[in-house]
């Protein structure tokens, strides 16, 4: 739900002048690894809304946000600042999610602390980048032995992902 209420079209025609395309997974996408078949999620705010409706995201007290078991649908959105590019984008995001329900604060931060929130772990949410080379090992970055102090911040972990990219 929240990747259908980011305009990735948008950003890429207004804020990268139409130099990018929206892709699918984590591999370069001119490089066999990368898989054309799947479509990317499409920018559709009343299907997101469907999902958490289904999924019990609500506004059950009436005060413009939603809400599952008195949790309230907030987030705290990292950003290095300085980056005209990610303001622009979070700042549009934010409003999607808005009218969508969903709290999201930005949290702009200066490089160093920016890097150290990554390190520690401290965040909700986090926009990132990385300028790889086509034939870039992904084991840094998606291995669940580098969620700890290596490059997999998001945390993730699949045990079927560590046997692929040990063989």
């Amino acid at each position: 739900a929240l990747t259908m209420l980011l305009d990735r079209e948008l950003f890429l025609e207004t804020i990268y002048y139409g130099m990018g395309k929206v892709v699918t997974g984590a591999a370069v996408s001119e490089t066999p690894e990368y898989n054309t078949a799947i479509e990317p999620w499409p920018f559709d705010p009343p299907g997101a809304v469907k999902i958490l409706d289904a999924a019990g995201w609500i506004d059950s007290d009436q005060d413009g946000f939603r809400d599952k078991d008195g949790i309230p649908f907030h987030f705290e959105f990292l950003i290095p600042s300085g980056s005209r590019e990610v303001e622009q984008m979070a700042t549009v995001y934010k409003e999607e999610l808005g009218r969508a329900g969903i709290d999201m604060t930005i949290r702009p931060l200066e490089w160093a602390t920016f890097i150290e929130s990554l390190t520690n772990r401290k965040f909700d949410a986090v926009t990132l980048s990385w300028a790889i080379p086509a034939d870039s090992d992904p084991y840094q970055v998606w291995h669940s032995s580098q969620t700890e102090r290596g490059s997999n911040y998001p945390g993730f972990k699949n045990e079927e992902v560590d046997q692929l990219l040990e063989a």
